[in-house]
């Protein structure tokens, strides 16, 4: 009952974000799977991070560079999903020309992949330039005494 309040470690802090953002892309991965969204390399390469951020491997140093390439790879294939649809001036009133742009069902869950794949690469980011500045100020710390 009287428990004192814990003092919020800011590196578990952004580890649980992480890993929430990782549930996501998880989420985001199986969405993409139903539907087909990729094949060959890119499906074996986002198998393999499925399996690293279900074996909680995600952590290990310098792996959010290939998670935000892997979200970069995604680029071809949501434009392959995407028909532009161009409107001519002569079927407008008061609007000039303008395009219409059309995304298959595969295309927005590449889409949807590609953002949460990003937000991942971010946040385990975060937690290595944490990491980082905490090994920077134990050197400067030595330092000084």
């Amino acid at each position: 009952m009287n428990e004192e309040p814990k003092m919020e470690d800011p590196l578990t802090s952004r580890i649980e974000g992480a890993l929430d953002t990782a549930n996501a892309t998880l989420d985001a991965i199986s969405r993409a799977e139903e539907t087909a969204a990729f094949e060959g390399a890119l499906r074996a390469d986002v198998l393999a991070l499925k399996d690293k951020i279900e074996g909680l491997t995600i952590f290990k140093d310098d792996e959010h560079f290939a998670v935000k390439e892997l979200a970069d790879r995604l680029e071809p294939v949501i434009l392959a999903a995407t028909t532009v649809h161009y409107i001519p001036a002569e079927e407008w009133d008061i609007n000039p020309p303008s395009e219409e742009k059309v995304v298959d069902r595969y295309g927005l869950a590449a889409i949807e992949l590609r953002s949460r794949l990003r937000d991942l690469a971010s946040r385990l980011a975060a937690i290595q330039n944490l990491l980082e500045a905490e090994r920077i100020a134990i050197k400067l710390r030595g330092r000084e005494v």
